[in-house]
């Protein structure tokens, strides 16, 4: 049986070397489609473990509480009609009646301009309580975060983003010298390890965060948030969370069954939903384009392997003479249409892991790996290679051995 199987595979590699050009066409839909396949089936996963990761980033099950009305769309969140009826008490009375919470911290944010010296950078303010960097997963570079002690006294004191301290003090110290933030001088005590941009599509490197009453009556005065976090236990599901906090809501602000909310829940669940539908939006085109390229590819091997068997009558003549069965040339011209697929699946195979690598490289995404979508895609150019060399090889028993020879 090997000694079969090792015949049948010479003649096949024979066939290919003798016709390269030709089994080369055949060959390239099979590899396309293969190669798109493996790509994107490892690209998808590497861009799901990046949403992993910056929903970790974020914080963990975490509920963000939003005044006013806000649209999550693709990468961005945009807030749309903003509203000042979300006070300080309205969190507090979340944090005494609610159960299944373990922290929820208020904020305001703002758009201002920070300058140090000649150096002018547009940043984010978050204006927020001293618990904000243990939720948010925010570490240091160098400094130290700022303290209850602080908020209670309004010190203008402040820790900045990454990019913050690498534009501003273009890498000196900054600890201890002041920034003018909106014409304010505020300290920088702390700088935060270098984030990227979250989820939500913000750049967590250009923000700077001072405490929460700080912010409020001395950089904006105001008396109303624009949020909170709110973290809840482990097991707690955070949908039931959503819907529970929104009754509560409702009800403190006396919102009529007729009224619109003035706010805003969503999860990084919900963002990250978002992406995945783009993500299964491009997966059914590829498994499109890779179900085309496979149909492109089997005709291929079909239409070659026609020719094949009309240039090597004689072959199959002989063949016949000396004691070769119908099942055997059957077999023949089967193992070299598979042969073919499977060659053209091998080098998507490669392709693919290349496209990966190269995409990964300059997409600062995860390198993924899915052993699963090779195997697939291998049995797949097999499965093809068999269907379009079935009625070619069958075509080849129709030569009577007299016919051909005489």
């Amino acid at each position: 049986m090997i000694y079969v199987v090792k015949f049948y595979l010479k003649i096949a590699l024979q066939n290919l070397v003798v016709h390269k050009a030709r089994m080369t066409l055949a060959l390239l839909g099979i590899l396309f489609a293969v190669m798109s396949l493996v790509a994107f089936g490892n690209i998808s996963g590497g861009l799901k473990k990046q949403i992993d990761n910056e929903i970790g980033k974020f914080g963990k099950n975490l509920v963000i509480l939003r005044s006013g009305s806000v649209h999550v769309a693709g990468r961005g969140t945009h807030q749309f009609g903003e509203s000042k009826t979300l006070k300080l008490k309205d969190v507090e009375m979340i944090r005494g009646s609610l159960n299944g919470i373990v922290e929820i911290v208020p904020f305001y944010d703002v758009t201002y301009p920070a300058r140090y010296e000649d150096k002018t950078l547009t940043v984010s303010i978050v204006g927020t309580t001293d618990r904000i960097f243990k939720i948010r997963n925010l570490g240091l570079a160098m400094g130290r975060y700022f303290s209850n002690e602080d908020d209670l006294e309004t010190a203008k004191k402040a820790v900045v983003g990454y990019k913050v301290f690498d534009n501003l003090f273009q890498r000196e110290d900054p600890i201890g010298k002041h920034i003018l933030v909106f014409r304010v001088p505020t300290e920088i005590i702390g700088v935060m390890d270098e984030k990227g941009t979250d989820l939500a599509g913000q750049d967590q490197d250009v923000q700077v965060y001072i405490p929460l009453n700080t912010l409020m009556r001395r950089y904006s005065n105001v008396d109303y948030i624009k949020g909170a976090y709110i973290q809840v236990q482990d097991g707690v599901s955070l949908i039931e969370m959503k819907m529970v906090l929104k009754d509560f809501m409702r009800r403190i602000h006396n919102l009529k069954a007729e009224q619109k909310d003035d706010f805003s829940i969503f999860t990084m669940d919900d963002i990250m939903k978002t992406q995945e539908q783009g993500i299964r939006l491009v997966s059914v085109l590829t498994i499109i384009a890779s179900t085309v390229s496979f149909l492109i590819g089997g005709l291929g091997i079909f239409a070659i392997m026609l020719l094949s068997i009309s240039e090597r009558k004689l072959e199959i003549g002989i063949r016949r003479v000396v004691g070769s069965k119908k099942r055997d040339i059957v077999l023949q011209f089967l193992t070299e249409s598979v042969i073919v697929a499977l060659i053209g699946g091998a080098f998507g195979v490669a392709a693919g892991f290349v496209i990966t690598l190269i995409v990964s490289y300059f997409g600062g995404f995860p390198f993924s790996l899915y052993p699963g979508n090779i195997f697939l895609s291998l049995v797949i150019s097999t499965a093809v290679g068999m269907l379009a060399g079935i009625y070619p090889a069958m075509q080849g028993t129709k030569y009577e051995p007299i016919e051909i020879l005489y």
